[in-house]
Formats: structure tokens, C-alpha cells, sequence
């Protein structure tokens, strides 16, 4: 069991969507956003423990694996190590617990001219899009959990909200040209919307791009359906084939409804025929509208698909335009272990298409579950991250059955037109603690969060455990916040900026676009401020271009609404005074 105790505090945002109650339950609830410059130890040391080993369902080949004590090139796409060298830090590739990977749709919805619903916002999704490195994976397994801490007031209120950060990573080296092989199954949606705005120049745009991506011993079937379903190309391999591919894809046509249920049934029987234990089985579908004929059910269509996703077969969604049930794409993607994507643009289609398809496909882990158990003295709020996370009256669990490699290697690692996919998985779970309740308490047990997992092509259940203190009494909120290291930092101001987002859009539809529009621009303020000293005064691409969002959403906002009232002050003027 690691156990880290978080000796002093840095500065940092408070996060807005953690606790919007002014009582801060015994805390101190002060607006003052001071900063502090301070530093934290903590110890890495670890064990782990086996259970009894389940049945191994794995299939194909995985990533292979440096050693802690293993150099390597700074590129984590470079398969290339160096020998034995103590001084220099492990290989450190980020782990994608699935789901949504992109904030591709609010995007899109914004530069129409309309206002996101917020029941169509993904928090794991806007993370997806933010590179937050983590600590060297140094606990000599394949996957490292790490967890960390950060406690302040929110930003709303100044209520005592108290965070832990709870992230995957590994020293697995990827190599995009030494990847298993693939039996795919690509799924088109052929439905007459189609047609409109470009999207089905992106899909031929994507598919030729997958085509020239696959090697030559990919096996790839594409099977199209609008109103009736028809599989083009069976599966075969790429090799010898890629002139025909190009050939189809480039005749593919529009028209007709959108049986979606029926589409996805045959791309997952084609698979299931040409099922291989030696290579990874996937189906990709896109499509861009809801189901209109055939069996529309959301539940049913789930429920078919989860009946494949158990026997093996993995899928990833794609979708386009701004119709799509993000409900049934992303339900679809996270139930089967993988991922979800938005074609908003060429950039996009670049990103998913090449630089994602060699990571979406190759699980590092099996049968991973995360569990948090909540401190005697703080109760569990909400988890930010995964649709997956499952709450209890201690804490929760997330469990999915496959986790992939992320490739993002930096903040500014970014495409030409500012695609972030790749960045990895943020799980960010909130905390209160308890009022005082007369204790002499010097440390607050925060929580206790373990994880298990199985390696692929292994049997063995792999276990490791942090335990999160907080040096202080539970109840006792610093002024000036208290977190472990920048990057808890920066996802303070990351999950404060979707919050601000997902409120704005809530108070809009209800008729309080004025208070909309303030709220952002308190926020606009407090992340450009920070952002003006990240990463030692370079600044964060992440930030900036979240900046941007925000602007653009609050400019929307006053347009639909008509507003020409003044914006109130915002207070205080600088939100980061120490800085």
C-alpha cells in the first residue's frame, strides 16, 4: 500500500463545480483567491497483491513494455530505448478508461449559433481534449494508478470543495507501426442527411485515410445502410485490395432513412464470422443521425450490441453533424470498452482516423475496476470523468472491461486545426468533509482508492492502493487553497471551465441569460489569469483555446438573447492576486 501524505499547499483555482453550498459544512467559505507557493512529499513505495485468477478471455497481441529503470526517447511514439540508466524517469504513456473523446459536438453546436443543452455535454470528453501529466508510472507494473489531491473553496461560493485527481499511466513505449493486427468492420451511415454539410465528404475523407493507414495484414469489411443494409466489401486484407477500397469509398452515395440498429447487427455479425483470437476484433460505426427505421429503441439497440461487445468484439463510434443521438453513440462506445469521436471538421477527421487508430485498438488491460472508499470524516459527492463510475454510500467503482494507451504527449501537442483528442482520462471525484464535530484532529483520512487489473494474455489479477491524507484537520478549508502539484492545479481550472460551461447553458435555458453571461466572464478572467503563468509563463494551449470557447459561447448567448445590458464587475479584479 503507497500511502501519501500532502505536507503544504500550492496555488491554484478553486473549482466551481464542487460544492455550491455557502454553509461549506464547518469550512472556512471565504472568497479571498489568494495563492501560496508551497511544496508536498510524498512516499512511492508499494506492493501488490494477487487474487484468485479469472478466466483469460484476451485475444490478439498488446504493447510492448520498458522497465522503470529503462530510458526512453522523449517521442512516447517511439518504440526506441536506451540502456539501463537510474537517473533518467520511465517511460510515461497516459491510459484511456473510453468514452467520449472529444468537445467536438458543444463546439459545433456553438459555431451554429445556438446554446448546447446541457444534458448533451460530456465531462469526459472536454478532459479527453486536456493533456495533464501525470507522475512517473514508477510502481512496477504495466498500468499505475495514481491519485492526488487538491481542497479550496469553489470559486461560486468558496464552499469546501475537496478533490482527488485519480488517473491511469504506464511505461508501455507505443509504436503506431508495431501494432497488432486488425480484423475491422467499418459501418457507414448512408442516410440522405448525409449529404448535407459536408459530412459524407468527411466519411470518404476518413475512410481513405483508414485505407492507406492499415497495413498489409488488416483485415477490413465496410458495410453501408440508409433505409436497407448492403455489405460492399467482405473482409479480406488490405493487401492487394487498397485500389478497389479507394475505388468504393470514393462512389459511396446518399440516400434514404437511417436504420442504424439493423447497420450495426451486420458489421458485428461480419465480424463475429471472421472472429481471429490473434488479432483485435473492432467494428467503427459512424453515423449522424437518430434511428428512424427499423428498431429506433435506444435500450434495444444497446442491448443488441452488448450481446457482441461480451463475445469480443469492441466498437468505436463516430459521429457527425449536429442531429446524432449523442445518448445512443456514446452508449454505445462506452458499454463496449471504446471510444467516441466527433467529425467537426478535416482536422478532426486526421486525428481519428490516423493518429487514434493505432491506440483505440489495442487494449494495455483487462478487467480494470477502480475503487474509492471515503474517509470516517468526508462524504462522497459526485465523480467528473466516466458515465461508468457507479456510486455507493462509501465512495464508488468504475469498471470497464479494456483500457487503451493515450498518444498526446504534451499540451501544445496539438494538431493544425487545434485537435486535442489523445489526451487521456481524468476521473475527478469530489469530496466534503463533516462539520467539526469536536475531534483533536491534526490529518484528515481523505480516501482510499485501489485498483485491479489483468494484464492481456495473462490470468494474474494485479492490485495497487493509495491512501490520501490531508495534513490538516477534515473541516479546516485553507484560504489559499491546498493542492498537491500543478497538475492538480490545472485540473482545478479545467473542471472549474466545464462547470462554468454546463451552468452557463443551464441558466440560459432557463431564462437568466444575464447571469450566463457573468458567470463565464468571472471565469474568462480567472483562467486567463492563470493561464498567463502556466508552464513557467509559456502559457497552456489547452486553457487558451478553452478561453476561446468560453468567449465565443458567451457571444452566442448575447446574440440568441438579444441582451444589452452591462456585464457586473468582476470581483475581485485580478483572481489571482499572488501571482
Amino acid at each position: 500500500m503507497r500511502t501519501r501524505l500532502w505536507i503544504v499547499a500550492v496555488a491554484a483555482l478553486a473549482m466551481m463545480a464542487c460544492g455550491d453550498d455557502d454553509s461549506g459544512n464547518g469550512g472556512d467559505s471565504g472568497n479571498d483567491w489568494n495563492t501560496a507557493d508551497a511544496t508536498s512529499s510524498s512516499d512511492a513505495g508499494g506492493t501488490s497483491d494477487t487474487q484468485p485468477p479469472p478466466s483469460d478471455t484476451s485475444s490478439g497481441g498488446g504493447w510492448d513494455t520498458a522497465s522503470a529503470d529503462t530510458a526512453a526517447s522523449s517521442d512516447a511514439a517511439s518504440s526506441d530505448t536506451a540502456g539501463p540508466d537510474p537517473g533518467t524517469p520511465p517511460p510515461n504513456t497516459q491510459v484511456n478508461l473510453g468514452g467520449a473523446q472529444d468537445f467536438g459536438f458543444f463546439r459545433a453546436v456553438v459555431e451554429s449559433g445556438q446554446v448546447p443543452n446541457p444534458e448533451d455535454m460530456d465531462a469526459g470528453g472536454f478532459f479527453a481534449e486536456h493533456h495533464t501529466p501525470l507522475p512517473d508510472p514508477v510502481c512496477g507494473e504495466k498500468i499505475c494508478l495514481q491519485a492526488m489531491l487538491g481542497q479550496m473553496g469553489n470559486l461560486m461560493t468558496g464552499a469546501n470543495c475537496t478533490l482527488i485527481q485519480v488517473g491511469l499511466n504506464s511505461t508501455t513505449v507505443v509504436d503506431p507501426n508495431d501494432r497488432p493486427p486488425l480484423n475491422l468492420v467499418v459501418v457507414v451511415d448512408l442516410s440522405g442527411s448525409m449529404n448535407n454539410g459536408n459530412k459524407i465528404d468527411f466519411v470518404r475523407d476518413g475512410l481513405h485515410k483508414l485505407v492507406n493507414e492499415l497495413s498489409d495484414v488488416d483485415h477490413l469489411s465496410i458495410v453501408t445502410y440508409a433505409t436497407t443494409v448492403d455489405v460492399p466489401f467482405d473482409m479480406q486484407a488490405v493487401k492487394n485490395n487498397r485500389n478497389e477500397l479507394h475505388d468504393l469509398v470514393s462512389s459511396l452515395s446518399t440516400g434514404g432513412s437511417t436504420n442504424l440498429h439493423d447497420g450495426l447487427e451486420e458489421g458485428f455479425q461480419v465480424a463475429m464470422d471472421a472472429y481471429d483470437s490473434g488479432r483485435q476484433n473492432r467494428v467503427i460505426l459512424l453515423s449522424d443521425g437518430v434511428p428512424t427505421v427499423g428498431i429506433t429503441n435506444t435500450d434495444e439497440i444497446l442491448e443488441m450490441s452488448a450481446g457482441y461487445n461480451s463475445d469480443g468484439i469492441g466498437l468505436t463510434t463516430v459521429g457527425l453533424g449536429t442531429d446524432f443521438s449523442v445518448d445512443v453513440m456514446r452508449g454505445l462506445a462506452e458499454q463496449a470498452d471504446g471510444n467516441f469521436y466527433f467529425l467537426e471538421n478535416s482536422a478532426a477527421v486526421d486525428e481519428v482516423f490516423t493518429e487514434e487508430l493505432a491506440y483505440f485498438t489495442v487494449p494495455v488491460a483487462f478487467d480494470v475496476r477502480l475503487d474509492v472508499h471515503a474517509g470516517n470524516h468526508y462524504t462522497f459527492g459526485a465523480a467528473h470523468g466516466s458515465h461508468l463510475f457507479k456510486t455507493n454510500e462509501e465512495g464508488g467503482t468504475l469498471s470497464v472491461p479494456s483500457v487503451f494507451l493515450a498518444h498526446r504527449l504534451a499540451h501544445d501537442d496539438v494538431t493544425d486545426g487545434d485537435g486535442r483528442r489523445g489526451g487521456g482520462s481524468a476521473l475527478l471525484l469530489e469530496l466534503m468533509p463533516m462539520a467539526d464535530d469536536g475531534s483533536n484532529l491534526t490529518v484528515g483520512h481523505v480516501a482510499t482508492v485501489s485498483l485491479e487489473f489483468r494484464e492481456p494474455g495473462s490470468n494474474e489479477i494485479v492490485t495497487e492502493e493509495i491512501t490520501i491524507d490531508y495534513p490538516r484537520a477534515p473541516w479546516e478549508t485553507l484560504v489559499t487553497g491546498f493542492f498537491d502539484n500543478a497538475i492538480v492545479t490545472k485540473s482545478f481550472v479545467m473542471l472549474n471551465i466545464y462547470a462554468s460551461l454546463e451552468e452557463a447553458c443551464r441558466l440560459h435555458h432557463d431564462g437568466q441569460p444575464l447571469e450566463a453571461m457573468n458567470l463565464l466572464l468571472r471565469v474568462i478572467a480567472a483562467a486567463s489569469d492563470y493561464e498567463d503563468d502556466a508552464n513557467d509563463g509559456e502559457g497552456d494551449i489547452d486553457i487558451q483555446l478553452d478561453i476561446e470557447l468560453m468567449e465565443d459561447l458567451v457571444g452566442v448567448i448575447e446574440d440568441v438573447s438579444g441582451i444589452n445590458e452591462e456585464p457586473e464587475p468582476i470581483i475581485p479584479e485580478d483572481p489571482w492576486p499572488n501571482d
